[in-house]
């Protein structure tokens, strides 16, 4: 990514910010709510509502940028970076894998549990598997919801 490219993407992401992470954190919220009062009945269906977020998300943002491999997968991941500066730390991208660390639950479901963050984290992967137009897998290392300093994710083709 060029330098204006990334300067332009942290202006916007400046302004834009706090009203994404609201409408993140408030999806959380709901999903904590939900989660608590129907215990691990609900995961089911907060992973088909996430998978089916995912998927409207990749068709929106397939029109904003092609993503064709795991590489576009990365810079989209830093552009997502740039503008919501949530601390993303990618560590690999290759063909097949991504795999990153973050400091912080941008769903804001701290403390909850490894199921929960897994059933809303449905939405990256449904995202990533109808962008590269494949089944992807993932694998939850560490999570902030279950208790982890940090979470770290990987993403790989199947």
């Amino acid at each position: 990514m060029n330098v204006i490219k990334r300067a332009f993407m942290k202006i916007i992401g400046k302004r834009s910010r706090p009203m994404t992470e609201h409408t993140f954190v408030m999806i959380g919220d709901l999903c904590r709510a939900f989660y608590e009062k129907n215990g691990k009945e609900a995961l089911p269906i907060i992973t088909e509502v996430a998978s089916k977020s995912g998927a409207q998300r990749a068709e929106i943002m397939q029109k904003m940028m092609p993503v064709k491999d795991m590489k576009d997968v990365g810079e989209l991941f830093k552009m997502m970076n740039l503008t919501m500066d949530i601390g993303m730390e990618v560590i690999e991208v290759s063909d097949n894998v991504i795999h990153f660390k973050m400091p912080k639950c941008v769903l804001g479901i701290k403390g909850t549990s490894k199921e929960l963050c897994e059933a809303m984290m449905a939405t990256d992967t449904k995202m990533l598997s109808t962008l590269l137009g494949q089944e992807v897998e993932m694998k939850i290392l560490k999570s902030v919801a279950a208790g982890d300093e940090e979470c770290e994710v990987t993403f790989s083709k199947k």
